[in-house]
């Protein structure tokens, strides 16, 4: 079940500025809501007004959702909420963000029917919810506070600070699950984006430890989940090696042909669209099978080694698995990446886990008995050498 999170408490004690101190915490690009803003003239307070929360300064004319009349008599708008309030929470369901924030829910919005269940409409949506919700007893708020997906969080002066902390890993935690559970298609311009700015160092290090290691420098490399390319070409300007780019998305393949043609290496280095479980290709084939980072992705790890084995020649070489080079480069991407992405090293930490199989076991249920396996705090990586008359199981 999705969660919703709202900060309650006495008036004065800090919700919002709660509220703005996660959002610091996660810098936020993507988030959408509405916050409630005081209106002042002449240092007196005489309103309040809803505004869009991604458009800083609005002018709260025609936006005031309460105003103060006769000294400390006041009355609400109902019609704000209904029309612009509304108009704000369809366009933050409709961006689709990672976050919606409500700050605040309280009386005004009392007869305020239509953002009522607008307001209900997004709390059932896929989307988290962050907001302030009054210390008042309407049957709105309380509504909303019997929900099974609501966090209520109650804050005072002396657990101010220790509940922003506290807030902060439930949301973090929330918004992980919700990508886990529903992350989309990889965006192969945001990856190859990405891969320039924070991961193209790492490339050149790993092709000159897989050339070291394997001491392959001729004949044929496929380098499977090679995504838009970086390794397999690294690879093929340190050897004199023919590297096919192997990928099941045709949106990396495009971009890796480009990167083929930025490097100059289009006599020896291609793009093949394909499966590591289903491998279009002959047996005792391939010289040297490379792969980093699509283990995490393999859904059947015994079938996709065995395929891997069945295509190389005899005395050929796979190396296989993921890593960032050196433990100082596996710091700065670190670093660099949680900066950009707070879920970054709880994604890792998954991953590992996910892949985190006894791989011994596994190559020799294969029938392949010269391997090696490197493990360290930079690098994960299984090194399978074929033997001449060694035969993988096909069972």
């Amino acid at each position: 079940m999705k969660n919703n999170f709202f900060i309650t408490g006495d008036l004065h004690v800090g919700k919002s500025t709660l509220i703005n101190r996660i959002l610091d915490d996660f810098s936020f690009s993507d988030i959408a809501g509405f916050r409630t803003s005081r209106y002042y003239r002449d240092k007196k307070l005489e309103g309040f007004y809803i505004e869009d929360i991604r458009s800083e300064y609005e002018n709260p004319k025609d936006k005031f959702i309460g105003r103060c009349i006769n000294k400390d008599n006041w009355i609400s708008i109902p019609s704000t909420f209904d029309d612009y309030g509304v108009e704000i929470l369809k366009r933050s369901l409709e961006m689709n963000p990672r976050l919606i924030i409500m700050d605040e829910l309280g009386f005004f919005e009392n007869e305020a029917d239509i953002f009522q269940k607008m307001v209900l409409r997004v709390l059932d949506s896929e989307i988290p919810v962050l907001g302030v919700l009054k210390q008042k007893q309407t049957t709105f708020l309380d509504i909303i506070r019997n929900r099974k997906d609501v966090n209520l969080i109650t804050i005072s002066p002396d657990n101010r600070d220790e509940m922003c902390s506290v807030l902060s890993k439930k949301i973090e935690k929330e918004l992980c699950r919700q990508e886990s559970e529903h992350k989309p298609n990889i965006d192969a311009v945001a990856f190859e984006k990405t891969t320039r700015e924070v991961f193209a160092p790492v490339y050149p290090v790993i092709a000159k430890q897989i050339k070291d290691v394997t001491q392959m420098t001729n004949g044929l490399c496929l380098d499977i989940g090679a995504g838009t390319g970086h390794l397999g070409i690294e690879l093929a300007k340190i050897t004199n090696l023919q590297v096919t780019l192997l990928d099941q998305s045709e949106d990396m393949l495009l971009i890796a042909e480009q990167n083929i043609r930025y490097n100059g290496l289009e006599d020896r280095v291609n793009v093949t669209s394909g499966d590591v479980h289903h491998l279009l290709i002959d047996d005792g084939s391939v010289d040297l099978v490379i792969s980093r980072g699509s283990l995490f992705f393999w859904e059947d790890k015994k079938r996709a080694f065995k395929e891997i084995y069945r295509v190389l020649v005899p005395e050929g070489t796979a190396y296989i698995g993921g890593g960032f080079g050196t433990e100082e480069l596996k710091r700065r991407i670190d670093i660099e990446m949680q900066k950009r992405d707070k879920c970054w090293r709880r994604n890792m930490t998954q991953k590992v886990e996910k892949t985190k199989i006894n791989y011994q076991e596994l190559l020799e249920d294969l029938g392949i008995s010269d391997y090696q396996i490197i493990n360290n705090t930079a690098n994960m990586w299984v090194v399978i050498k074929k033997d001449v008359n060694e035969q993988v199981v096909t069972a």
